[in-house]
Order: structure tokens, then C-alpha cells, then sequence
């Protein structure tokens, strides 16, 4: 994916968040925007891991032992961004007074 096309997506996140905080503060959305683009940055990078992990799998079995089983980095770095991506929207949820969304809200059940 192109440098453009990750910033698309990107923007297509950053709108879909304004868009579920939609009826908070505007100043507030103005000074937690960084927040948002960063949040919507980790959304776009979690779709690429995933991506990835569709073509490769998650972890690597030996052939002749099955129950040797190695974790990739992919699946690692899967685990990092999406921590980071709920820790940006629990806060962003609480600075703007609403409900913390749920995983489901989120768009994140399929990345489980």
C-alpha cells in the first residue's frame, strides 16, 4: 500500500472517529484532534497486520513437531497496535464524556 493510499485510509478513519464523537464539545475534538489522527493512523495499521497475518497465519508449526509453534511478528505487533488503538479511544471517550464504545462499536471484532 502507497504512502497516499495509507493516508486515505487514514482520513477515512479520522472521519469515521469525529464522526462517533460527533456530539461532543467542538473544542474539545479540536484539542484531542492529534489524538484522533493517531487513533485513526493505528485503525489503518491494524488493517494492514491483519492483511498479512490473512497471507502468513499468526504463528509458524514445525512440520515434524506440531507442537513446536513459534509466534510471528506479525501476531506481536498485531497484539501492540491494537492495545494502543483501544488505550487512544478509551481515553478519547473519556475526555469527551461518553461511554467507552465497545470492541463491536469499534470495528474490531474481527481482528480476535
Amino acid at each position: 500500500m502507497g504512502n497516499q493510499e495509507k493516508y486515505e485510509k487514514s482520513k477515512r478513519e479520522y472521519n469515521r472517529i469525529r464522526g462517533i464523537f460527533k456530539e461532543a464539545d467542538e473544542k474539545m475534538l479540536d484539542l484531542l484532534d492529534g489524538v484522533i489522527w493517531e487513533a485513526a493512523r493505528c485503525r489503518t495499521e491494524l488493517d494492514e497486520l491483519h492483511e498479512i497475518a490473512m497471507a502468513s497465519g499468526l504463528i509458524m508449526v514445525d512440520r515434524n513437531n506440531p507442537q513446536r509453534q513459534k509466534e510471528l511478528p506479525v501476531s506481536r505487533q498485531m497484539t501492540r497496535v491494537r492495545a494502543s488503538y483501544l488505550n487512544h479511544m478509551t481515553r478519547l471517550a473519556k475526555a469527551l464524556g461518553q461511554a467507552t464504545p465497545d470492541e463491536e462499536e469499534l470495528g474490531l471484532d474481527e481482528y480476535e
